[in-house]
């Protein structure tokens, strides 16, 4: 039997929990890397958090204005994805902090229109982490391997993955057809939780593994819905 390359098997083991729902083969790498010996990696993980901090930030507006139109249900889906992609975004920053390099802290202009332009642009941004970006960002970190740094892409990449279905119903018909949209997602029973390890959201009480890192759903933290 062919030896599996070092690149098949952080590829592998960061799938293994769609393929063996039972087991866990989530990896937590504790030491720290030599900042001169990953350049490329260093560059992913910080546009990684710059991308998952910028749609936090944008979620948390939406969510606030999705209340203030008296779409208490959107308002809570959104406040659910702001909670995953903290988790992606301190996800990096903790491996970046390991190569002993900074984040700086750039401020992000945020314009909130209507709950409906809010639904659009979030539909098109998280198609773009799906189809592009994290594609692209998995591919260039295939020139160093960090063990951690393609896991946790894979992590992230993965819980954009989770809602595809619904984020394309949204695109297609948010334009003509908000009102009908807006309906159907209102009418939804949300229970909201996220794991704390990769960013899984699902929309209601977890009763296995994370799906995604397949950690024990002890790690899946109920979203309150905001007040």
């Amino acid at each position: 039997m062919d030896k599996f390359s070092r690149r098949e098997f952080i590829y592998i083991s960061a799938s293994l929990p769609l393929v063996f729902p039972s087991r866990s083969f989530a990896i937590n790498v504790e030491k720290n890397y030599p900042i001169i010996s990953y350049p490329d990696t260093i560059w992913v993980l910080k546009q990684a958090f710059k991308s998952e901090m910028i749609a936090h930030k944008h979620y948390v507006k939406f969510a606030k204005k999705a209340l203030a139109e008296k779409y208490p249900n959107i308002d809570y889906l959104f406040h659910a994805f702001s909670f995953s992609e903290k988790i992606h975004a301190d996800n990096y920053k903790r491996i970046i902090s390991k190569f002993g390099s900074n984040i700086k802290n750039n401020l992000v202009s945020i314009d909130v229109g209507d709950t409906k332009s809010s639904l659009l642009k979030a539909a098109q941004e998280e198609l773009k982490k799906i189809e592009k970006t994290y594609p692209e960002f998995l591919k260039k970190l295939e020139t160093e391997l960090c063990e951690e740094a393609i896991i946790n892409c894979m992590y992230s990449w993965k819980s954009h993955c989770q809602h595809e279905e619904i984020v394309r119903t949204i695109q297609r018909y948010s334009g003509l057809f908000f009102g009908s949209v807006a309906r159907e997602i209102e009418g939804v029973n949300f229970d909201f939780h996220v794991c704390e390890i990769c960013g899984s959201t699902i929309d209601e009480e977890p009763n296995s593994p994370c799906q995604i890192c397949n950690r024990s759903m002890s790690h899946y933290k109920k979203v309150g819905r905001p007040a």
